[in-house]
């Protein structure tokens, strides 16, 4: 084909807009690209699906590679997500039609281009159909992250390296037991959801959470200063605005039920089910009389935990809680800090459902109290009940502990955090529990054969 000469008139028509950009980009500073600035996170898991929850600091468009991490040529590419100022710049992205008992290696693209070095240990695993080829795993858990307004009082960078010291224990799975932030007063006021909302960015975009973010895959529940107020109940009038914020920066895969609004849902992993329920959106002040009707989780979400622990086949059944379920008060009239013994005729009506149905497997976990300690609750005929309560990650330590009915040498005054450890084969799980300070030290371990959880069983 000969070659045709353009003339110097139609040269310059062709290079005037490039000309126009770069005067543009020389006047203006660059293009702002959008930018990681949480995350990325996986969330919730089934058997053929993942979600996967990031942030970007700019409007753009995330997609994600995903591709078996034995298969590593064999890579797929999501669906584009838009990341606006309509959701925060918060997305979630379900990646299914994913292979069961599967680990997949993942990498984020925003507007197509690596948001993350390659080298970044970014993976999720699906989970399986078969109960009889269960695998070894574990599970982190905590509560009560306080991050400091400026001017720092102390509890800001050097009290978050307990997030380094979590992920350093490579988890599977981490468990957010509430008080993920601490909402103040302030935050209430005018214009209240953009301000709930920048209270939600200030600790979720703290860089020394990113690490631990991208370990294993997260759940989360909400305890009162990640809910509204200190010590608030079904009375706060923002609750909704709430379960919306809580919604967008988790990824549990389910919230309550159709016509019983909250943040309750069950997951599974492995043969164990987690029970993550809502202490807040229909409890009744825990000062107020204990009077009959008097309620903490409200009748829907009773009725949905006793329903799903009678369907669950699994090994263990843990029962996630923002306040203590086992405690006691410790006498004298005090209350003994917030918790279902301020709610005592809907706990024991549970307790005697829970022995009547003779179910296996049932530990609870909680958080909020600002100290950790494991309780056993002795039930003649029935094995022991065990609630491990896991507090303070970051937040100040409390003054006055007061456990009452401490297991001997579980209490921990410091900064810590709580571990889980599922192994043996499926005839002789087991589970570990230990608490861990802020710098990596094992505090105590309690080791509990699944046979040392179940109902013994009348042979007729």
């Amino acid at each position: 084909m000969p070659k045709v000469q353009a003339s110097p008139g139609a040269v310059a028509v062709r290079f005037l807009p490039l000309l126009a950009a770069a005067l543009l980009a020389c006047w203006a500073g660059p293009l702002h690209a959008g930018a990681l600035v949480a995350g990325p996170m996986a969330g919730f898991s089934a058997r053929d699906k993942v979600t996967i929850w990031l942030m970007s600091d700019a409007d753009a468009q995330v997609t994600l590679d995903y591709w078996p991490a034995d298969e590593p040529g064999r890579i797929a590419r999501s669906r584009p997500v838009g990341a606006t100022a309509a959701n925060g710049r918060s997305v979630h992205i379900v990646l299914d039609g994913l292979r069961p008992a599967t680990r997949y290696r993942y990498r984020v693209r925003l507007d197509g281009q690596p948001a993350l070095p390659d080298s970044a240990a970014l993976s999720f695993v699906t989970q399986r159909g078969d109960a009889r080829a269960v695998r070894d795993f574990s599970l982190a858990t905590g509560s009560c992250a306080y991050l400091s307004d400026p001017p720092d009082d102390g509890s800001g960078a050097r009290a978050f390296r307990i997030f380094e010291a979590i992920a350093a224990r490579k988890p599977d799975l981490m468990l957010w037991l509430g008080d993920t932030h601490y909402f103040r007063d302030e935050d209430f006021e005018a214009d209240a959801p953009a301000r709930m909302n920048a209270r939600w960015l200030a600790t979720r975009r703290h860089p020394q959470l990113q690490h631990l973010l991208q370990t294993g895959q997260h759940y989360a529940i909400w305890d009162d200063h990640d809910y509204g107020p200190n010590d608030s109940d079904r009375s706060f009038a923002l609750k909704s605005v709430s379960l919306d914020l809580f919604r967008r920066y988790w990824a549990n895969g389910s919230y309550g039920l159709p016509d019983a609004p909250g943040i309750f849902s069950k997951v599974s992993h492995e043969d164990v089910d987690i029970f993550l329920l809502d202490d807040r959106y229909y409890r009744d002040d825990d000062s107020a009389p204990d009077v009959s009707g008097k309620t903490m989780l409200g009748a829907a979400q009773l009725d949905w935990l006793k329903r799903e622990l009678r369907q669950s086949h699994a090994t263990f059944k843990l029962i996630a809680n923002g306040s203590r379920m086992l405690s006691e008060r410790p006498g004298g009239g005090r209350r003994g800090g917030e918790g279902w013994h301020n709610h005592a005729e809907e706990r024991q009506a549970f307790l005697d459902w829970l022995a009547a149905q003779r179910i296996d497997g049932v530990v609870f976990l909680s958080g909020d109290i600002h100290y950790a300690h494991l309780t056993e609750r002795k039930r003649p005929g029935h094995y022991p009940l065990l609630e491990l309560t896991c507090s303070p990650l970051t937040s100040r330590i409390h003054p006055r502990p007061n456990p009452v009915g401490a297991v001997s040498d579980t209490l921990v005054l410091e900064q810590n955090f709580c571990m889980l450890d599922f192994s043996g084969p499926p005839q002789s799980r087991q589970l570990a529990l230990s608490v861990w300070n802020a710098d990596g030290k094992r505090l105590w371990v309690r080791r509990y054969p699944a046979s040392s959880l179940r109902e013994q069983r009348l042979v007729e």
